[in-house]
C-alpha cells in the first residue's frame, strides 16, 4: 500500500512538472493495468489448455467405479428408502 502511495505521488509530481493532462495520464494508467490483466488471462488460458479433458473424465470415471464397487445392494436399498 505504501508503494502505491509513493507511485501515485510520483506520478502526480511528474504530471504537474510536465504540464500533462491528468485525464490522459489516468487513461494511460488504466490501459497499462488492462494490458497487465490481459497478459495474466493469456497465461491462465495457456495453462488451462494443458489440461486433457478426456483424461480428466477417465480419471473421475475410474474413481467412481472404485467407490461404486464398495456398495452392496443392501446399501443401495437403504439409500432408496431414505429418499
Amino acid at each position: 500500500m505504501r508503494l502505491l502511495v509513493i507511485a501515485l505521488a510520483t506520478v502526480a509530481v511528474v504530471v504537474h512538472a510536465m504540464d500533462l493532462d491528468p485525464d490522459l495520464v489516468q487513461s494511460a494508467l488504466r490501459i497499462a493495468r488492462v494490458e497487465h490483466d490481459i497478459e495474466e488471462l493469456a497465461h491462465d488460458i495457456e495453462e488451462a489448455g494443458k489440461i486433457d479433458p478426456l483424461g480428466f473424465f477417465k480419471e473421475m470415471h475410474a474413481r467412481l467405479d472404485h467407490y461404486e464397487g464398495r456398495f452392496s445392494r443392501f446399501h443401495l436399498r437403504l439409500a432408496e428408502r431414505s429418499l
